[in-house]
């Protein structure tokens, strides 16, 4: 006996891109798809968190949603509990964090708290496979297959095939007989020259397909929205780097950051500067170094 057919769009990564997000939902709709799994960072970088938790509360009424932890979400829960912790406007370390933290409500934060980081999904008739966001163990734990670490991370994986985020590049791989996928990134995709990225997981007769999608969408109504909301001024050096990753596809945030903290810690060693936050997390960072780094990484 065939086991039922199955269909689920797996989508991460939104980053508050409306824009790309609401394209994706309609393509698989177009499809007919009636089951998402949501592997977390839901806000973040663009304009309007609202209008993205709008499209999500939507989803959650019309269709079977999982929804999953992200470390975005992480920040927002803790952020909550941590009323010490110093975020601000204008910063490019912490503006667009504050940005978000001042649209969402207390109920907003009791929903991502209630998300799970990883869940192990059963179909009748398939093999199980894990989702997560990071890693099934700890939700900013990266899967990307040439960190050091990666070895001993698929050793202690539970099922034949795990499914993760944060990373935002496409990417289907075997490593010691485990099969890892990333969907890619709604919201800021890496590597995909500007289009929104998603993946359908089709079970055909006892066995997963899959489908890696790269969906064009208004990115420059998406861009005309963070000006709207004055993102430059509330985060500079995010702003910039969020614009030229929606065009281009290129540069993560996360390689300018480490860029103009080794530029900051550089200073600090030679001039014996203070870090204002005692650490070298992109709090800490005076606007110039991040001027610096963009002006190095954005060519």
């Amino acid at each position: 006996m065939s086991s039922k057919k199955v269909e689920i769009a797996i989508m991460a990564d939104i980053h508050s891109n409306y824009e790309a997000f609401q394209t994706c939902v309609c393509e698989a709709r177009k499809r007919g798809i009636q089951q998402y799994i949501f592997l977390g960072d839901y806000l973040g970088d663009l304009a309007y968190p609202q209008k993205t938790l709008q499209l999500i509360r939507k989803m959650q009424q019309q269709y079977s949603c999982m929804f999953l932890r992200g470390n975005k979400e992480e920040y927002w829960i803790n952020h909550r509990k941590n009323k010490d912790e110093v975020w601000k406007s204008g910063c490019s370390g912490t503006g667009m964090l504050y940005y978000n933290y001042q649209n969402i409500s207390d109920k907003d934060i009791d929903f991502f708290e209630s998300m799970p980081i990883s869940k192990v999904v059963a179909f009748d008739g398939y093999p199980e496979f894990v989702v997560c966001h990071g890693s099934p163990f700890r939700v900013n734990q990266s899967m990307r297959p040439d960190y050091d670490y990666i070895d001993d991370l698929i050793e202690k994986l539970t099922t034949e095939m795990t499914i993760c985020a944060h990373f935002h590049i496409q990417m289907d791989y075997i490593r010691n007989g485990k099969r890892v996928l990333n969907p890619g990134s709604i919201g800021v995709p890496l590597q995909s020259a500007g289009k929104a990225q998603f993946l359908i997981l089709s079970g055909n007769n006892g066995k997963w397909d899959t489908e890696f999608l790269s969906v064009s969408y208004d990115v420059d109504q998406a861009i005309k929205q963070m000006d709207e909301e004055e993102l430059y001024k509330k985060a500079p050096g995010w702003y910039k780097m969020t614009k030229h990753l929606l065009r281009t596809g290129k540069e993560s945030h996360a390689s300018v950051l480490a860029r103009a903290a080794e530029l900051y810690q550089a200073a600090y060693n030679d001039n014996h500067l203070l870090c204002e936050a005692g650490h070298m997390a992109g709090a800490g960072i005076p606007e110039k170094y991040w001027e610096m780094a963009i002006a190095e990484r954005l060519q």
